[in-house]
């Protein structure tokens, strides 16, 4: 998955196999605080789905504010 600029700037990208088997795992057993399951999602392909997009944001904020 990526997400990019209309220009075709990737600004951030998540294979799909690595997804598919971080949420598989169970959320004490994640280490990285990029996939935290600490929202308000059940479904822990939702909650990371839902940071993938968030961090994305964040990472695109430079290539806006120009």
């Amino acid at each position: 998955m990526i997400i990019c600029l209309p220009n075709g700037t990737v600004i951030h990208h998540i294979n799909a196999n690595y997804f598919l088997d971080i949420t598989s795992m169970k959320p004490e057993d994640v280490e990285s605080s990029i996939f935290s399951f600490s929202s308000n999602f059940d479904d822990p392909s939702t909650a990371t789905y839902l940071q993938f997009l968030k961090e994305g944001l964040q990472r695109a904020k430079a290539y806006l504010q120009n």
